[in-house]
């Protein structure tokens, strides 16, 4: 599954700010509106950090792979009978 563009999740995340801004999200006394703007902020940031750690843990597995087996073939070009 690619990875949407930077465009794509500034777009989503406009989407998003003028949907809370037509709701009235945390603009308005009721609590109805600060728990719903509250819930949204709370998946937006948790979400967002989720993707960077999850992202981030893949590319430091990848490159750990990759130098593992360029030692695995160091090993075995000097080990070579």
């Amino acid at each position: 599954m690619q990875r949407p563009s930077r465009w794509t999740r500034i777009i989503r995340s406009m989407h998003l700010a003028i949907a809370s801004g037509l709701l009235g999200l945390g603009m308005s006394p009721s609590s109805f509106g600060q728990s719903l703007a509250l819930i949204l902020t709370f998946f937006v940031v948790i979400g967002g950090l989720v993707n960077f750690l999850v992202g981030y843990a893949i590319s430091v597995v990848m490159v750990e792979r990759k130098q593992n087996q360029e030692r695995a073939r160091e090993y075995d070009a000097r080990h070579k009978t």
